[in-house]
């Protein structure tokens, strides 16, 4: 731009100074011929027939003095005034952009926080908020410190020993207490206990070995009573009770009785001739199954028995040996088994 200005300055003036050049040295070689035939006197041109030479060099400084200026403002164009279309959008940027700076960054009300066009720098003074500054401050971060308001969530079931259960869950902003139901079946429910609103945890004791129990917290506040989700544990299997054992003896066979034990998958029934050692398993029950009868025995003989729980966790200890005998006047095995016609 600052390069066709020059142009457009400088090449009139070169072509006027030509012309004005050639003009006078064709006047004043016509003074001479005019003197030199004779012809003297007042010349309607004697005011053009004076030196020149004076007034080229005065116009040649001149020009010379233009472009120098007009190259300097050519390489710092940051002297030049802004221009129009800059004013015009300061001045209509309206009332809230009065007090900023001139330099001041102008961003049309179209471009929202979401746009993609940004201000890439701002000089607004230390006393003037930023309008992005303010839209970002008028939010606030929340505080993740648990549910705002409805039923505890995040509630777990932790089974401690085999007659204690822990639960646990999130704390719920506005509870004023907590209360804990319990069930065996998942249908009938029955409260167990409470905690304050600061508690959120609860040991549920005095329950029986190798049982499941489901759980569910309520949270309670003036204007609510939300429940959780449900969830369920199963307490541990007591292994160190052992089943009572009694035996009565009949002609050839011996019942057996025992006290069952929680969490037990089934039983093992053992049988020694002298309850010292040599115990060989005689057979086994299903779960919840406490009697068995050992026949086809010999008469007039003396048994010891044992029982053993098998649970998942492991096997209990045996229980007490218990003795029978079968009958003195039972016949043998063999005479019982000999068919009527054949029999003495």
């Amino acid at each position: 731009m600052g390069l066709g200005l020059l142009a457009l300055v400088v090449l009139p003036v070169v072509v006027l100074a030509l012309f004005g050049a050639i003009r006078r040295f064709q006047i004043a070689r016509t003074s001479r011929e005019l003197e030199r035939m004779g012809f003297v006197g007042d010349s309607p041109y004697a005011s053009d027939t004076r030196p020149i030479w004076p007034r080229l060099v005065a116009g040649s400084a001149g020009l010379i003095t233009f472009i120098v200026l007009t190259s300097v403002l050519a390489a710092r164009p940051s002297v030049l005034p802004p221009a129009p279309l800059a004013r015009t959008q300061a001045s209509g940027a309206g009332p809230s952009l009065q007090d900023a700076p001139t330099e001041a960054a102008v961003v049309p009300a179209s471009l929202g926080p979401g746009s993609e066009h940004s201000a890439t720098h701002s000089t607004a003074s230390p006393g003037v908020a930023s309008p992005h500054a303010a839209s970002a401050a008028s939010t606030p971060p929340t505080a993740d410190d648990g549910d705002a308001a409805g039923a505890p969530s995040a509630v777990t079931a932790l089974p401690t020993s085999a007659t204690a259960i822990r639960l646990e869950w999130a704390r719920v902003d506005g509870a004023d207490h907590y209360e804990i139901e319990q069930s065996t079946d998942n249908v009938a429910w029955n409260h167990v206990g409470s905690t304050d609103s600061g508690q959120t945890r609860y040991i549920d004791m005095g329950l029986s070995s190798g049982t499941t129990y489901f759980y569910r917290v309520v949270s309670v506040n003036d204007q609510d009573v939300s429940r959780s989700d449900v969830v369920s544990a199963t307490t541990a299997v007591d292994t160190s009770t052992a089943p009572v054992l009694s035996a009565t003896g009949s002609s050839t066979s011996i019942e057996l009785e025992w006290t069952d034990v929680d969490g037990e998958v089934l039983y093992r029934i053992e049988r020694s001739s002298d309850g010292a050692g040599d115990w060989a398993g005689i057979g086994t029950t299903g779960q919840g199954i406490t009697s068995f009868t050992d026949a086809g025995l010999a008469p007039a003989t003396t048994y010891y028995y044992r029982v053993v729980a098998v649970t998942l966790a492991g096997e209990s200890p045996p229980s007490g040996i218990a003795w029978a005998s079968t009958d003195a006047d039972a016949p043998s095995t063999s005479e019982a088994n000999i068919a009527p016609s054949e029999a003495p």
